[in-house]
C-alpha cells in the first residue's frame, strides 16, 4: 500500500486532482455546516447576481434560492450517487467475472453473452428506461447507473482470472489442497481487482454525467438540488443570466476532470503490480 501511494504521489496532476476531489467530497459532506441555508427555500430576491450580496455570494436563481447552497447540496447528491453506483457496478461486475472465469465452458459463455447483451445498450438509455419505470429517487438512479456500468468490471475480472489461472502461486494453492472457494476469494480475486479499481474511476465519471443528464431531463428527485437540474433551470435565462448554468456546469466539469485524472494516476500506479509475473 505504501509503494502504491508513493507511485501515485509522483503523478502531480493525479495528486492535485485527488486533493480537489477530496475537497469537493468534504464540502458536500459538510454542506449544512459550511453554508447553512436551505437549498430549496426562497431566501432572497430572484436572479441576484454573484458578488453583489454577501448573504448570497453566488447569487440566487429565478425563485430566489441561494445558488451556493444548491451547488454544495448538488455536489452531495452527485458524488453520493456516482460513488455508490460505481461501487455497486464493481461488486456486481467482479462477481460475474469471477464466476465466469472459474466456471469456464458453457457457464462462461452464457455469462459473457449476457454481458454482451448489456453492452449493446447505451448506458444512458438503459438508465433512462430504468428510472422511467422505477421512479426518480436517488436509489433508483444508483441502480440504473450500476445496471449499465457492471459489464466493464466483469470483463476485466474474467480476463484477469484467465491470465492468473496458470501462475505458480495459484498452482501452489491448488497443490496445497486449499478449497476451490478459498482459492477464488483469497488468491485469485485480490490479484484480479487492481485493474477494476482503476476502471472504477471511469464509472464514477460516467455516473456523474449520467446523473446530471437525468436531472437535466427532469428524471431525478425534484426535491433535491442537483447540478443537472440547475443547468436546466438556467436555460430560461441563459442569455441574460448565464452564470446560473455556467456555475453548475463548471462544477460538473471540474468533478469529471478530477475523477478522470485520479483514474489515470491509479492506472499508472497499479501498472507495476499488474506487470509482476
Amino acid at each position: 500500500m505504501t509503494d502504491l501511494l508513493a507511485r501515485f504521489a509522483r503523478d502531480r496532476a493525479a495528486l492535485l486532482a485527488a486533493l480537489v476531489l477530496a475537497g469537493l467530497a468534504l464540502a458536500a459532506a459538510s454542506a449544512q455546516l459550511l453554508w447553512p441555508l436551505d437549498p430549496e427555500a426562497v431566501g432572497g430576491p430572484p436572479l441576484l447576481r454573484p458578488l453583489v450580496d454577501p448573504a448570497h455570494p453566488l447569487g440566487t436563481d429565478r425563485l430566489g434560492r441561494d445558488v451556493l447552497a444548491r451547488l454544495l447540496h448538488g455536489a452531495r447528491l452527485s458524488l453520493t450517487v456516482a460513488f455508490a453506483a460505481a461501487l455497486a457496478a464493481s461488486v456486481l461486475g467482479s462477481a460475474v467475472g469471477l464466476a465466469a472465469g472459474l466456471a469456464g465452458g458453457r457457464a462462461d459463455e452464457l455469462l459473457m453473452r449476457i454481458t454482451d447483451a448489456f453492452q449493446t445498450v447505451p448506458g444512458f438509455l438503459l438508465a433512462l428506461a430504468f428510472v422511467s419505470v422505477f421512479g426518480p429517487e436517488a436509489q433508483s438512479v444508483v441502480l440504473a447507473i450500476a445496471a449499465s456500468a457492471w459489464t466493464g468490471p466483469a470483463r476485466l475480472v474474467r480476463a484477469e482470472i484467465a491470465s492468473l489461472a496458470g501462475r505458480d502461486f495459484v498452482l501452489a494453492a491448488i497443490v496445497a489442497g486449499l478449497p476451490r472457494r478459498e482459492i477464488a476469494l483469497r488468491v485469485l480475486l485480490p490479484n484480479a481487482l487492481p485493474p477494476v479499481v482503476a476502471y472504477a474511476a471511469t464509472n464514477v465519471a460516467s455516473a456523474v454525467l449520467i446523473e446530471a443528464a437525468l436531472s437535466f431531463l427532469g428524471l431525478a428527485d425534484p426535491n433535491r438540488a442537483s447540478w443537472g437540474a440547475m443547468i436546466a433551470e438556467g436555460r430560461a435565462v441563459l442569455v441574460s443570466e448565464p452564470w446560473l448554468s455556467i456555475l453548475p456546469g463548471l462544477a460538473l466539469l471540474l468533478t469529471v476532470l478530477a475523477v478522470n485524472l485520479v483514474g489515470e494516476g491509479l492506472n499508472e500506479a497499479l501498472a507495476p503490480r499488474r506487470a509482476r509475473p
